[in-house]
């Protein structure tokens, strides 16, 4: 009878487990005629009770064993690695950077390790510029040039003020790298990786990595131009590391419940976070959850931990923005908090916004540029400076685009005009062609 009774238990578990994974693909199916036909494709990962779940919805299929690489999520295993320093006493974080860096050019030596750590060192960016441009050069010269000579002049009324640089981070790499006599990467091999059993991690993307996720850009496969350098030289100590859900997982594990990274006064100084809500190397979120996403050319990374019950929310795409983001945040954050409530779309889009279609114009704060909304198989676009991104609607007389979180609203006072949002920014846009 025990027996049985086990039987049964395992049987309604392994149930009630697959309901909860088809529960959420089920949930965030709709999405995937949209992400499809920006050639994308986006998994999802939620940890909750112990039980989890993964789904993939778009033109690819996702997993959580696909590699992909988490750009500035790099930074908090930077951040971990500069505490274990901490911990061993070969430096304090109220240590200026000039003790352990020859000058550089435009870095002020006696910035602070913290102050790097927390972007409030009003330095130059080297990285992100002209990031596009050079991933698609592939010029050998660049990769063997000198970047730390290459950081532009600092702005000295930024000092002590939130202004998220990844040069904080590239130089960070360089200063764990002069202590330890050792590559950055091998550090992370050694102190992270190995530790937390993350066999599926790697301390930058190559193109010979197993199971790497196909990175595009602008909805084209840009595989063929993956350089490992571009990562491991270009966004090194920022933005380098390649790793998987299953290892991400296994990390937050490490890091909270087991003590295997840091100590527990450590790890508090790690999720010490100001004003800005930013610790080292990390950030806060509402409802008690902190993480540190990443963007980088081929690919994008969201993360959302809860150190007091453990749930965790992870989602990537290969391309450089999450499609839907905001909606797809949304819809995962209710799926974790047992709300029936989602996201649903108009599937009359083309026909409720036929009356919208033409060429706009933005002319607004100090910037003017062509806009169009077009329709094409049975969607409905958005075309401005060179970029197409498809268009969605949930609330009557609004249309969205998932990826630059646009926003048009058709306004009740004139039928050639669109209302247009976009992160905080509002204006009208004025139909100059139907």
């Amino acid at each position: 009878m025990k027996y049985f009774t086990t039987i049964l238990f395992f049987a309604l578990s392994t149930i009630s487990l697959l309901g909860y994974s088809q529960n959420l693909q089920s949930q965030l199916e709709k999405y995937s005629p949209y992400i499809k036909q920006l050639n994308q494709g986006v998994a999802v990962f939620v940890q909750q009770n112990n039980t989890t779940t993964t789904a993939n919805v778009g033109k690819y299929k996702f997993n959580e064993h696909t590699v992909f690489n988490i750009g500035s999520a790099t930074k908090k295993m930077t951040a971990i690695l500069l505490l274990q320093e901490v911990e061993k006493g070969t430096l304090k974080l109220s240590d200026s950077v000039g003790t352990y860096l020859q000058p550089i050019k435009n870095v002020d030596g006696s910035l602070t390790i913290e102050t790097l750590l927390r972007h409030r060192s009003g330095l130059g960016e080297i990285v992100g510029r002209n990031f596009e441009q050079e991933f698609f050069a592939k010029k050998d010269s660049f990769y063997n040039s000198d970047f730390l000579n290459k950081i532009p002049k600092n702005n000295p009324k930024k000092i002590g003020k939130y202004d998220y640089c990844n040069t904080n981070y590239i130089l960070l790499g360089h200063v764990l790298e002069k202590i330890n006599d050792k590559s950055y990467f091998n550090l992370l091999q050694e102190r992270i990786f190995t530790p937390c059993n993350m066999t599926a991690s790697y301390p930058y993307v190559s193109k010979k990595l197993k199971n790497l996720a196909t990175p595009t850009h602008k909805q084209k496969d840009v595989t063929s131009y993956l350089d490992y350098r571009f990562y491991a030289n270009y966004a090194y100590a920022a933005g380098s590391i390649a790793s998987t859900f299953n290892d991400i997982t296994k990390f937050y594990n490490h890091l909270f419940q087991k003590e295997t990274l840091l100590s527990k006064t450590s790890l508090q100084q790690l999720i010490s976070f100001d004003d800005a809500d930013y610790g080292l190397g990390i950030m806060k979120f509402k409802n008690g959850y902190i993480g540190h996403g990443g963007n980088n050319l081929g690919y994008s990374y969201r993360e959302y931990y809860n150190p007091e019950n453990q749930n965790l929310i992870l989602l990537f795409s290969n391309s450089r923005f999450i499609p839907f983001s905001k909606m797809l945040k949304e819809e995962l954050f209710n799926f974790i908090e047992g709300k029936t409530n989602t996201v649903t779309f108009n599937e009359n889009i083309t026909s409720d916004f036929k009356s919208v279609l033409g060429n706009y114009l933005f002319d607004s704060h100090g910037m003017k540029m062509d806009m169009e909304i077009l329709e094409k198989n049975n969607h409905l676009y958005f075309s401005a400076q060179g970029a197409k991104v498809i268009l969605i609607s949930k609330e009557k007389g609004k249309l969205y685009n998932g990826s630059f979180g646009v926003e048009l609203e058709v306004n009740p006072k004139n039928v050639n005009e669109l209302i247009f949002r976009q992160n905080g920014l509002e204006t009208i846009i004025k139909r100059v062609k139907s």
